[in-house]
């Protein structure tokens, strides 16, 4: 599964830096379960087999059935493997348990006691099945458990299990369809089940469906049709040995498949409602490829995995992921699956591939070996997120995915990895809230960081040769971290790629089981050439208190006299806490971490950092694009941590008044944001940082321009994408003048404005514009037909400043024009819009809490509209809603979370009106800044008030 934005609800401050795709709530080496934290856990006394599940759905109400449910049956065969046991515990969470029966592998019943047949234990999703006085269960021996049961099919994708959904047809009328979304503990929504990844078994699946509904997709293909009255029974083909939560269903009335590729032997297929036909070409194009790319790169063919396997992709207008990797058919957004040409941006589109990418590549990593427990929920999430970029650039070099994944995972990995707070790979997990939780940047960035990180030290070919024996060893099995390093010992040594002091289990390990990463202080002495280095922990916080960890780091370097930018395999192990290594003696820079290939930052001696600023100054192609990248996102991290001054981090960030590259900038704005947001409750400081900035962005802008050219290579399109989205964000004035302009020709003239600059475009016509300008658009999204075109315009709606507009706006994403699984985002991109934005939905949250509440379904999406909308507020704001949270306690679910994020934002206040003078001399240059003497009254009697 995809959480794009490194998946869990984001703070707000990472929203506005990096909130390139919707928020998607996503949204230990010993199994056996410990008496003190496995309330939730399955005893491990029995095995599963296989299941019989057969269900019948109702979408419109019955004489005996409400609408949207579904009546089941399931039979698990399942072996006993322990002793004596007088109860059977599996997990559901289904609307009503009808009966139980158990019998043994000849049909013989099993005496269940008649006083209490089972239990529900409902808070634990626990069904207890007792037997008779006296029965007990053989040690070995298989049974047959038979369960009816009533489902519900929840009303939004944000409950998973069992949803509907609906869409409106080229015949305007509502169509409905149900679709189940299992991952991580919703089986036992389906269906009683074994609902944790470590039960892997067969699934035998069947149908009824309404007979004026479509055919109904699934893992495999159908088997049998058979007519009955007004149902039709699919009997579809069984499902290869794996986990329950990857099994997968689709019932709709006209969802149908809008390209294939017409294979019979590999067939591969994009399904969606009708009239999204025409928008699946894309998805189609790529899919074929890297599922071959991943066979021959992993040695196992996915074609072979199971008899008549196949290959579909389905579009889901809801959904609560990005998507979600179920064997035979995964199911995604329909923004990441579906392009249509001239309306989806290069950013999308691009993800609509890497996207393709991660869920193929859980075909081998995830569904063929699985994770034991969701504590190693990396296992899966990590490899997906490698290949995700690894795997699309291995069927298209232009999108220069291998690059990028240093931009997007890498240094994403470095930044949710610096907190005190933050976990290990492995981490300890429980209830299903916490197994949740997990679905992190720390799963998915740190895991895809750490393999890349992995096949440099070890060499590519034996990278793919220790994954090969992990997968072969471990196909249709769960698996333990411990697997992993065993796979890469066995490689490794029989490949003879690291010296015979390295032991590779080791490295592995200490990577897998510890929080955080260190950085590696670096001081040069120039006469001798004599380098010492000294690693710690980084921490984000300077205030954060030090620790004794020492990592095995991968070290690589190169230096000016002789700069070897491919130098990416290492040639030591620094697992000490101090290092020295010899270069020749002169006067010469050095950069550690050639290609930012490690999961670790670079902190140098003050002569070695002028160096590197003095060499990039000079010729900024001195110094590899990605190497750039790197230092750019080091000097902001290390100003921040107090690692470095404000003088010479904007010393050597000089370059960027020069660089072009999206690779310098990406991170750039990223920092710069974080800087201006602490600036935002002191307008004489924004306007003289706003100004420094623009000096920044001169040459970038020059160089791009304001128009996409044709055939130019994406990562232009895409810098271009950021930065004026930024450069209008913070008021450059051509940015917007130009963005105003193509804004005006929409409207007068219909003239066309290319999808890869309508979000600068949108939003600067709505600050700038009034009412009619917002309801143009409006009406535009109304008549959308591609939900990444949409989604642009929600965005840009939320840049409103007119009053009408803003209340209407407001009203929208309570009402089903918004997708429940977008209207956290709806609030967000209204807060972003404008900063006045923020107060007005306050006093519109007030009175609604519980409507919001409602519309946003999860208890902690409500938090995330809370603490986003605080970071937002100035100080009379935050006073406001301090105010009335403290009022309402017993109203507000969550008031601390709110509370929170206020004391939160004040501190960021804080920051900012002590650290002003500081950033900007910095940023500055030479020159004194000082601030105006009324400011800096102001800023010091604010800061008294906070104390």
């Amino acid at each position: 599964m995809i959480n794009i934005i490194k998946l869990g609800v984001l703070s707000v401050l990472l929203a506005y830096a990096k909130a390139d795709w919707p928020i998607d709530l996503l949204e230990e080496p010993i199994y056996r379960n410990q008496v003190d934290d496995t309330v939730y856990r399955l005893p491990e006394e029995l095995d599963p087999i296989h299941y019989d599940i057969e269900i019948t759905p109702y979408f419109e109400a019955t004489a005996n059935r409400p609408a949207f449910t579904f009546d089941g049956i399931v039979t698990i065969r399942l072996r006993a493997v322990q002793a004596n046991l007088s109860a059977l515990i599996i997990q559901e969470n289904v609307r009503e348990i009808l009966s139980v029966t158990l019998t043994d592998e000849a049909n013989v019943p099993i005496r269940i006691n008649t006083a209490n047949p089972f239990e529900r234990i409902r808070e634990y999703h626990f069904l207890k099945i007792n037997l008779a006085d006296g029965v007990t269960l053989v040690n070995g021996q298989v049974y047959l458990l038979t369960v009816e049961y009533i489902g519900n099919i929840n009303e939004t994708p944000l409950s998973r299990g069992v949803f509907r959904g609906n869409y409106v047809g080229d015949d305007g009328r509502l169509h409905w369809y149900a679709a189940t979304h299992l991952q991580p503990t919703h089986s036992r929504q389906l269906a009683p089940s074994f609902d944790e990844p470590g039960f892997k078994s067969t699934f035998d699946m069947i149908v009824n469906r309404p007979a004026s509904f479509g055919e109904t997709f699934g893992n495999m293909p159908i088997r049998q049709t058979i007519q009955m009255g007004n149902r039709v029974k699919e009997i579809f083909h069984r499902t290869p040995r794996m986990s329950a939560y990857l099994l997968t269903l689709h019932i709709s009335e006209e969802f149908t498949v809008i390209a294939d590729n017409n294979d019979t032997a590999r067939p591969y297929r994009i399904l969606a409602r009708p009239n999204a036909r025409g928008q699946g070409e894309y998805a189609l194009e790529v899919g074929p490829p890297i599922t071959r790319w991943l066979e021959n790169y992993l040695g196992i063919s996915y074609y072979s995995m199971e008899e008549n396997m196949k290959n579909d992709q389905i579009a889901s207008p809801f959904w609560a992921s990005g998507a979600t990797e179920n064997w035979g058919l995964v199911t995604y957004r329909e923004l990441r699956l579906l392009v249509e040409e001239g309306e989806t941006n290069a950013n999308d589109k691009m993800t609509v591939g890497t996207i393709t990418a991660h869920e193929l590549a859980h075909k081998w990593f995830g569904n063929l070996i699985t994770c034991r427990w969701w504590d190693n929920v990396w296992i899966n999430e990590g490899f997906a997120s490698y290949f995700e970029h690894f795997a699309m650039d291995g069927v298209d070099k232009s999108l220069e995915l291998a690059d990028q994944f240093n931009i997007q995972y890498m240094q994403s990995a470095l930044s949710s990895d610096a907190s005190a707070g933050t976990r290990a790979l492995q981490h300890t997990v429980n209830s299903p809230t916490q197994v949740t939780g997990h679905f992190t940047g720390i799963s998915y960035s740190k895991g895809a960081a750490f393999l890349l990180m992995l096949k440099h030290f070890v060499t590519e070919n034996t990278f793919k040769k220790a994954l090969n024996y992990f997968l072969v060893d471990r196909s249709y099995k769960h698996a333990f971290p411990s697997d992993l390093f065993n796979a890469f010992g066995r490689a490794v040594r029989e490949d003879g790629t690291l010296a015979s002091g390295f032991n590779i289990e080791h490295i592995m390990r200490f990577w897998v089981e510890q929080p955080g990463y260190p950085v590696l202080n670096v001081e040069v002495d120039m006469n001798t050439g004599v380098i010492n280095l000294r690693q710690e922990r980084f921490f984000i916080s300077a205030s954060t208190q030090g620790t004794l960890q020492v990592w095995p780091i991968p070290v690589t370097y190169t230096r000016g006299n002789n700069p070897d930018w491919n130098a990416l395999k290492s040639t030591f192990v620094m697992d000490s806490r101090s290092a020295q290594i010899q270069k020749p003696a002169g006067r010469e820079w050095v950069i550690f971490n050639v290609q930012q290939q490690g999961i670790y930052r670079v902190n140098y001696d003050t002569q070695n950092w002028q160096l590197i600023a003095a060499a990039l100054s000079k010729n900024v192609s001195s110094i590899h694009h990605l190497n750039r990248a790197q230092i750019v996102d080091d000097v902001f991290a290390l100003m921040r941590s107090g690692r470095m001054t404000y003088n010479l981090g904007f010393q050597v960030l000089d370059f960027l008044k020069q660089d072009t590259s999206y690779y310098s900038w990406y991170p750039a704005i990223t920092g710069f944001t974080w800087l201006r947001n602490r600036f935002l409750h002191m307008p004489d400081v924004l306007a003289e940082f706003d100004e420094i900035l623009f000096g920044y962005l001169n040459a970038l802008i020059t160089d791009l321009g304001y128009e996409v050219v044709p055939d130019e290579p994406v990562t232009r399109t895409l810098n271009r994408f950021f930065a004026l989205t930024f450069a209008c964000n913070i008021g450059h004035e051509g940015c917007v003048r130009d963005a105003a302009q193509k804004f005006n020709a929409l409207r007068t003239s219909g003239a066309r404005v290319n999808p890869n600059l309508r979000r600068h475009v949108f939003c600067t016509g709505l600050r700038k514009g009034g009412y009619e300008d917002w309801r143009f658009l409006y009406e535009r999204r109304r008549n959308s037909n591609n939900q990444a075109d949409d989604l642009a315009m929600l965005r840009a709606l939320g840049c409103t400043t007119d009053n009408r507009a803003r209340q209407e706006y407001l009203e929208m994403i309570l009402t089903d024009e918004v997708k429940a699984q977008d209207t956290v985002n709806a609030f967000t991109f209204f807060y972003m819009g404008d900063r006045s934005n923020a107060r007005v939905a306050l006093e519109f949250l007030k009175p609604r809490v519980e409507q919001v509440r409602q519309a946003v379904v999860l208890p902690a999406w409500f938090d995330s509209v809370l603490s986003n909308l605080a970071s937002y507020l100035d100080e009379e704001g935050l006073q406001d809603m301090e105010q009335w949270l403290n009022a309402n306690r017993d109203t507000i679910p969550n008031y601390n979370v709110g509370l929170s994020a206020i004391s939160s934002t004040r501190a960021n206040m804080r920051w900012g009106t002590q650290n002003a003078n500081i950033v900007l001399t910095a940023a500055r240059g030479a020159a004194v800044v000082v601030l105006p003497t009324t400011m800096l009254f102001l800023s010091t009697l604010f800061a008294l008030l906070l104390k």
